[in-house]
């Protein structure tokens, strides 16, 4: 399935693997307490896997990991890959945009930023250290920005199927300059897509690269290649992505196809099989984000076909606002637009387990929740607007 020497990463999912927290409507980032700034190295210790050292490790440090690598510098004492606190070395010379030190993406600490670093963070992936600070996203809006848009030839499926998602970035109005890479999470239905685990190799969801594409000329002889990172939780019916420049490709520009997923339907099928691209980080040859607008795509069964003509659009993160969060008590959600109304909110546990619909006034802008009597934990709400729908995450905590 790789467009080149390196190997792509497809998890298997782990009964007894600790994964502590996941949240998905900001690319797994973990809302326990308030956003914390990042001190110098000297007064961090490096947890191997998390490059950009803001609690977590998922598909950003894989950008900032290709960013780094080749880079060479102090290696640490302790060079292993263990999730576990390690004293850092020397500054390196280089640094990151942001300010961050080369060498958290020396995820082994021998010296060296290169593929052994990558194999790292897919060992640690989801793991968290005792606090977590969100990651950034530039989530842009649909006509106004590029977009990282889910397409298919014919959205009518059939039970045991495999289709294919075409996924596209930009267009000729929306042109991406100085592309290097790209982070976000694809969101899927656990209910009708059958599992990636257990299945002698057939994957529930896979992704290759176009070839040939802007991105990616397997003729180009390094000069027009990229490639690619996916690791897929079923449980948490979400696959994490990157796809980033390959080494002394250069930064690249232009529109168009990027890649492909594939997906197998279960053997029975109900309602829509829905597909969503969320939390995105698109970043350019310097590493600055730029906006990119999500997208959703469905497939249907021929007798469900009328159902894909209602799909709700996806509304922007910024367009409902949950405040206080985390909370200990009441909880308040408020669309930014006066114009929308609030019509559903459907509770779900950090498992994806249904708890119920909270009682929200209709019709109403703004609405009030008491998670006081909440065990501790993260919590998800898929939220019904007038407009559209989004899903986010609140955390309860004590």
């Amino acid at each position: 399935m790789h467009a080149s020497g390196r190997p792509i990463f497809v998890s298997e999912l782990q009964k007894n693997r600790s994964l502590k927290v996941w949240i998905t409507n900001t690319a797994a980032a973990i809302l326990i307490g308030t956003l914390m700034g990042i001190p110098s190295l000297k007064a961090q210790q490096v947890w191997p896997g998390d490059v950009n050292n803001n609690g977590i490790v998922n598909n950003v440090d894989v950008l900032y990991w290709a960013f780094a690598e080749g880079a060479s510098g102090p290696s640490r004492a302790s060079t292993n890959g263990d999730w576990a606190p390690q004293d850092p070395p020397e500054l390196w010379a280089e640094t990151f945009p942001d300010g961050l030190n080369f060498s958290f993406a020396d995820c082994d600490g021998n010296g060296v930023i290169n593929s052994a670093d990558l194999n790292i963070i897919k060992d640690n992936f989801w793991l968290t250290q005792p606090m977590v600070s969100l990651d950034e996203f530039f989530t842009g809006t649909v006509g106004q920005d590029p977009q990282l848009l889910l397409e298919t030839a014919d959205p009518i499926t059939e039970p045991g199927a495999e289709e294919v998602a075409s996924l596209s970035l930009g267009s000729e109005q929306m042109q991406i300059d100085s592309f290097f890479g790209i982070a976000f999470t694809l969101k899927f239905d656990t209910l009708n897509i059958k599992p990636t685990t257990n299945m002698g190799g057939n994957a529930g969801i896979s992704l290759d690269l176009t070839n040939p594409s802007w991105i990616n000329d397997p003729m180009g002889m390094g000069t027009n290649r990229s490639e690619v990172f996916i690791e897929v939780l079923d449980d948490y019916a979400v696959a994490q992505v990157a796809i980033y420049r390959g080494p002394n490709a250069g930064a690249v520009s232009g529109f168009g196809p990027v890649a492909e997923f594939s997906i197998v339907m279960e053997d029975i099928i109900v309602g829509l099989v829905g597909l969503d691209t969320d939390s995105i980080r698109l970043a350019n040859s310097d590493f600055e984000g730029l906006e990119v607008a999500p997208s959703r795509l469905q497939f249907a069964t021929a007798e469900d076909s009328l159902l894909l003509q209602s799909r709700e659009p996806l509304l922007r993160e910024e367009e409902i606002k949950l405040y206080p969060n985390p909370t200990n008590g009441w909880l308040t959600l408020e669309l930014t637009d006066n114009d929308n109304e609030i019509q559903a909110v459907d509770l779900y546990n950090a498992q994806g387990a249904y708890l119920g619909r909270l009682n929200a006034p209709r019709p109403a802008t703004a609405a009030k929740f008491n998670f006081g009597s909440y065990p501790r934990g993260l919590y998800m709400l898929r939220i019904k607007t007038k407009k559209g729908i989004l899903t986010k995450m609140a955390a309860r905590m004590p």
